[in-house]
């Protein structure tokens, strides 16, 4: 172990994780999961197939899928008019008056590089490779506070909290082996086997920190403690590293290992009433490759300010070298390179739906997700019209990240063996960003070969 300057190594991997996570942007594809007719609906709920016999993604053509979210603010409220001009300017005020305690900036995208699904009698079999990331920023509104305000103000004899502040990012190659089941004719089981080859990983272990500013004397109290795991990135700042290494180059050779498990089931409670649970991305990677681990000791460290005296009698630079020296013996870290474990962003989806017509059917969806422990909801209702087997569409309603008034849409089209489908989780994302706090979408092709699966008894309907 080492001591290394904090400020240069910590800038480096924030850096670093925001531009790998700024290439893609959160997918939740509640939008998605109401199109099970479609190739890549068992990736949200393996209890899902298609109703061809064979499906097969073509490499560039297949799905992609991107999205972001801020629970904190939207850009509009960044802004507002001035009466006399209708010119905008900058009020972080505003925008602060939306943010909770605690907020979350997420990213990320699901790149499918090659799948292939074949049904055989009752049973589903699939395989597909897929590049996936996914990086989350938490923030507390305290550090913006500071950052705005300053400590002089609102923060004026309290603590600012920056307690679980921290960046975490996974990039990764997902090999998956699927088995879908048909156990009866109210009942479909589901299970994906997925091995992991980890790219780079930004592990926010532990981050609790805070300033006090005294009241009457002003001094500032610092305080706090961090654990941060780092993997694929130790070269674009360690000056001893290759000149030629790229994070990449871990997608295919599963030094950074990992496991992971769906499993899904949909079961018809009646003729027109079925329900539908999935759990996705059990499972962990272990890092091994390029590893940094930061760990700073409890901080408990008082400043009372620059004595006059020490400008008097000492040079500028002398002084500011000091303070220096000291803020780097209360603020030292240590680096080790030891192998550790990462969780996955474990997500589940709770569904129903109710058939109103042979075509026509309404449903109510639940997302739910964990990050670093913190738990968050989506809740979704929505409709979708099913023609045969060219047509699905839906459109849904939907409360995610703070955002109220979500409108998702998503359509999946077949003519012969092509199906092309495009879906969002909020389309006012595209139409008005600035309201937005989170926009989204899915889009691809497949290949679909064999007859379908007959159609639905019209008689119930009768």
């Amino acid at each position: 172990m080492k001591n290394l300057d904090l400020n240069i190594n910590f800038l480096w991997i924030t850096i670093i994780a925001l531009f790998i996570g700024g290439n893609a942007i959160a997918q939740k594809n509640y939008t998605f999961y109401a199109l099970e007719n479609t190739a890549q609906s068992h990736y949200f709920n393996p209890a899902f197939k298609p109703s061809a016999k064979v499906s097969v993604s073509i490499p560039g053509l297949s799905m992609h899928s991107f999205g972001a979210s801020n629970s904190g603010f939207n850009l509009s409220n960044l802004f507002n008019e001035r009466p006399q001009d209708d010119s905008l300017q900058i009020d972080p005020q505003k925008a602060l008056s939306k943010m909770k305690d605690k907020n979350f900036l997420t990213f990320e995208s699901y790149n499918e590089i090659f799948a292939f699904g074949i049904k055989v009698n009752k049973n589903y079999f699939s395989f597909g490779i897929t590049n996936r990331l996914n990086a989350s920023f938490i923030y507390t509104k305290d550090l913006f506070t500071i950052a705005i305000e300053g400590n002089g103000k609102s923060l004026l004899g309290e603590r600012a909290s920056f307690d679980g502040t921290g960046i975490n990012l996974n990039s990764y190659v997902e090999y998956a082996l699927g088995f879908n089941r048909e156990i009866n004719d109210k009942l479909d089981v589901g299970v994906r086997m997925k091995i992991l080859s980890g790219i780079a990983n930004v592990n926010t272990r532990k981050s609790e920190f805070g300033i006090h500013t005294n009241k009457t004397t002003f001094d500032l109290t610092f305080d706090g403690s961090a654990i941060i795991n780092t993997s694929g990135i130790k070269p674009f700042y360690d000056t001893l590293a290759t000149d030629d290494y790229m994070p990449s180059d871990n997608a295919y050779n599963f030094k950074n290992f990992g496991l992971a498990f769906d499993l899904g089931a949909s079961y018809k409670l009646t003729e027109k009433i079925k329900v539908s649970a999935s759990l996705l991305d059990l499972g962990f990677i272990t890092w091994k490759t390029e590893n940094a681990t930061f760990e700073i000791d409890e901080i408990n460290y008082r400043f009372e300010g620059v004595y006059l005296n020490q400008f008097l009698t000492d040079s500028t630079e002398a002084v500011f070298q000091q303070l220096q020296d000291t803020l780097k013996d209360v603020f030292s870290q240590e680096e080790s390179s030891e192998n550790y474990r990462t969780g996955l962003a474990t997500r589940f989806y709770l569904g129903g739906t109710y058939e109103l017509t042979e075509k026509f059917k309404v449903g109510a969806t639940l997302y739910n997700e964990i990050i670093k422990s913190n738990y968050r909801v989506a809740a979704i209702v929505s409709g979708t019209i099913q023609l045969k087997n060219w047509l699905s569409a839906t459109i849904n309603y939907s409360q995610y990240a703070r955002s109220f008034g979500s409108i998702g849409a998503g359509v999946s089209l077949r003519g012969g063996p092509i199906q092309f489908f495009v879906a969002s989780d909020n389309i006012l994302g595209f139409i008005a960003p600035q309201n937005s706090k989170n926009v989204h979408l899915s889009f691809g092709l497949n290949l679909l070969f064999g007859k379908p699966d007959k159609p639905i008894n019209k008689k119930r309907y009768g």
